[in-house]
């Protein structure tokens, strides 16, 4: 027979399979690692440990938990795929593509006002 409560879960969370523990109701990364988060598990896992990711998340307000989980998700996700700058690299790259819209834009507005003045002295012809 089917749980009918779907906050119960017969189902092991992300963290306790891996950490090959039972997973009761009081698990504290059961809300942030289901059992379909297993790789985002892992990856905060090898990051950060066991022990850093609890106490990250009971250093934040019960509402925040959830943000914080998804933040840790997102570092880990980009430090496996950037080990060394992680998410320097993503800056980094940012700020680049923002400097480069910044100079591409002042040129635009440089052949505007060029174009205006070249258009008030046809006027005035």
């Amino acid at each position: 027979m089917e749980n009918a409560d779907p906050l119960i879960s017969t189902e092991k969370c992300a963290a306790c399979t891996h950490l090959r523990k039972k997973c009761d109701a009081n698990c504290q990364l059961a809300p942030y690692f289901p059992s379909n988060k297993t790789e985002d598990f892992q990856n905060v896992y090898r990051l950060f440990g066991i022990s850093n990711i609890i106490n990250m998340l009971n250093s934040v307000d019960d509402e925040q938990k959830g943000k914080m989980a998804e933040n840790l998700i997102l570092e880990a996700k980009i430090r496996k795929e950037n080990p060394v700058y992680g998410c320097l690299a993503i800056e980094r790259k940012l700020r680049l593509a923002i400097e480069e819209t910044e100079k591409e834009l002042e040129i635009v507005q440089k052949q505007n006002a060029f174009c205006k003045e070249m258009a008030k002295s046809q006027m005035q012809k």
